[in-house]
């Protein structure tokens, strides 16, 4: 799971948050909670960015784990509470919005007075809009908002200068994807009459082979029909030769790779499953135009964060351990949607606020 990056609504008119419980904010707002080459980011400000960061991932987990104690589990898998994996992102974002506008005239990006009275007209309609149980909460100010937006748009500009510095130019060779189609069936285990999983005997095995041999056998005319008859499922997968990675078994694979378009493999066995494969495309146009697009995203990011680290290794950031250390997550929130549109187009976001008392 990696969804932790900031999720700002840039130009958005409105958070919807409800308090749920807690007696609000007890940060101090002008402490220091960290410093980027000398330069002092208050810990209002920052306290602010990981509490609105707070209320969306309530608004999303509330709808998945309902009352479940999510800060306190290891949501995603980093061996720490979500909180701490959750505020440790923030801290990071937070010097990497700073970092980047210490480079803005590499990339000539500028905020322009336009733009800024957007953001202010936004910040003013938050504050507005939210109710004050809510924005005591989220430790927000006018001035708090507004910034976040400012940093955000400094972030996408430069982003976007920086994704037009690479290569977009894919050719078919490197991006090319075969299509197959498969059935897996599994020989490692089944649930007992007492529901209790137990593994398959290996004369089970052998029976079950047998009935993967004759589904094979049956299969060369109509693939998916001959599935259907025999109680399996056809599924169907693309790949590519110079792919790093494979969602299916390296032997399926390889398996697969040998085959030409039409052509039925013999029975894989693996440790866990048999597979039938059959090869229907060498060359899948739409996978691969969608590969294309895969090759180019993975090359700008790769190259955003190159060029962000680079930056990164000639400052010093200083987090304030005992101050942020005092930013907790034992408040929740909740976000009432009433109108969404497409933040990145600029659009407003009509969400409303109610406090429970």
């Amino acid at each position: 799971m990696k969804a932790r990056r900031l999720l700002p609504l840039l130009m958005a008119a409105v958070l919807g948050v409800s308090a749920l419980t807690g007696c609000g904010n007890s940060i101090d707002a002008k402490s220091v909670g960290a410093t980027l080459d000398g330069q002092e980011i208050t810990m209002g400000f920052m306290n602010f960015m990981a509490r609105y960061q707070q209320a969306i991932y309530d608004g999303q987990f509330s709808s998945m784990f309902g009352d479940q104690d999510i800060w306190n589990q290891d949501l995603f898998g980093e061996g720490t509470d979500t909180e701490t994996s959750v505020k440790n992102s923030v801290s990071e974002n937070i010097e990497n919005f700073y970092v980047l506008e210490k480079h803005m005239a590499d990339y000539k990006v500028e905020i322009t007075e336009e733009e800024l009275a957007k953001m202010d007209e936004a910040a003013e309609t938050f504050m507005n809009d939210n109710s004050k149980k809510a924005i005591k909460q989220l430790g927000a100010t006018k001035e708090y908002v507004k910034e976040m937006l400012r940093l955000s748009t400094i972030q996408s500009k430069m982003r976007t200068a920086m994704d037009a510095e690479v290569d977009t130019n894919v050719t078919d060779e490197e991006a090319a994807q075969k299509k197959i189609s498969y059935v897996q069936v599994g020989c490692k285990s089944k649930t007992g009459e007492d529901g209790e999983t137990v593994d398959y005997t290996e004369e089970e095995k052998a029976n079950i082979k047998k009935e993967v041999e004759a589904f094979q056998a049956a299969a060369a005319d109509d693939f998916k029909t001959a599935a259907e008859n025999a109680g399996y499922t056809a599924s169907e997968a693309t790949f590519g030769d110079n792919d790093e990675s494979y969602t299916l078994d390296d032997a399926v694979i390889e398996a697969a790779k040998k085959l030409k378009e039409g052509q039925i493999s013999e029975v894989i066995s693996t440790d866990d499953n048999y597979y039938v494969v059959r090869m229907e495309s060498e060359f899948d146009e739409e996978a691969t135009e969608n590969k294309k697009k895969s090759i180019v995203t993975d090359r700008k990011n790769d190259h955003y964060t190159e060029v962000l680290d680079g930056y990164k290794e000639n400052v010093k950031y200083e987090l304030n351990e005992e101050e942020w250390a005092k930013v907790k997550f034992d408040e929740l929130f909740s976000i009432k949607a009433t109108q969404t549109e497409d933040a990145a187009d600029g659009a407003d976001t009509g969400d409303t606020a109610d406090s429970e008392e």
